[in-house]
C-alpha cells in the first residue's frame, strides 16, 4: 500500500474544497465531480517551497488498481491528469482539467473567449486579456466570470475571469484589460525548473 502521507484519495476535507469552489464555476459541475470523486487523488509531495500546494490528480481506474497494490517504499509524486491545486482553502482548476472536461464534452458551458493571433502570443507570454485581443466574448458574460480562453484555431490556451460585464467592454478603449489570466499554456515554459 503506498504511503497515505504523499499520494492518496481526497479525504472529506478536500472534497469539500474541491466542490465548494467548483460550484462557484458553475453548480452544473458539481454531479459531474462527484462521478470523478473516487478517482480524485492528492499529491502532498515536495510542498516546501512558498509556491507549492497540494496538487490534485484525475486517475483512471486502472491506474488506482496499480497505486493501491504498491507499497509504502513506492514514492509516488503524481500521476495521472494533473486536475487543479488548493490553495489557502480553495480549489483552483487546472488548463488541463478543464481541457479534459471540454474535450470530453463532459461539460461545455464554461464562458468562451477568442483571441487573435497577436492576443494568444501575448497571453502565452503571461499577460493579461486586452479588448484588442479579442475575436469573440459571450454576450452573456459578467464580471468575474471563469473564462476558457481559445486562439484562432480553437485550442484552449489559457484560463481568465472577467473584470467587466459584456455591456462595460464595449465601451473600453482597446488597450484596457477587460480579463487576468489566471493560467496559460506558456507557464510550462516560463516556470522555473
Amino acid at each position: 500500500m503506498v504511503d497515505p502521507q504523499n499520494f492518496r484519495k481526497i479525504n472529506n476535507i478536500e472534497k469539500d474544497i474541491i466542490f465548494t469552489s467548483i460550484s462557484d464555476i458553475s453548480s452544473k459541475l458539481l454531479p459531474i465531480i462527484e462521478n470523478l470523486e473516487k478517482s480524485l487523488y492528492i499529491s502532498l509531495e515536495k510542498l516546501a517551497e512558498k509556491n507549492d500546494y497540494p496538487k490534485i490528480y484525475l486517475i483512471s481506474n486502472e491506474l488506482s488498481k496499480i497505486i493501491d497494490k504498491l507499497n509504502e517504499n513506492d514514492n509516488i509524486v503524481f500521476g495521472g491528469l494533473y486536475f487543479g491545486f488548493i490553495k489557502k482553502g480553495r480549489f483552483f482548476l487546472s488548463l488541463e482539467g478543464v481541457e479534459f472536461l471540454y474535450k470530453n464534452n463532459i461539460f461545455s458551458d464554461f464562458k468562451k473567449l477568442y483571441v487573435n493571433g497577436k492576443g494568444e502570443k501575448s497571453i502565452l507570454y503571461g499577460n493579461d486579456i486586452l479588448k484588442s485581443m479579442i475575436i469573440k466574448s459571450p454576450s452573456n458574460l459578467k464580471k468575474d466570470d471563469f473564462l476558457v480562453i481559445f486562439n484562432e484555431l480553437k485550442e484552449i490556451i489559457a484560463l481568465g475571469r472577467s473584470l467587466l460585464g459584456y455591456e462595460n467592454i464595449q465601451i473600453l478603449k482597446p488597450n484596457e484589460i477587460i480579463a487576468i489570466n489566471l493560467s496559460d499554456k506558456g507557464l510550462y515554459l516560463r516556470k522555473k525548473q
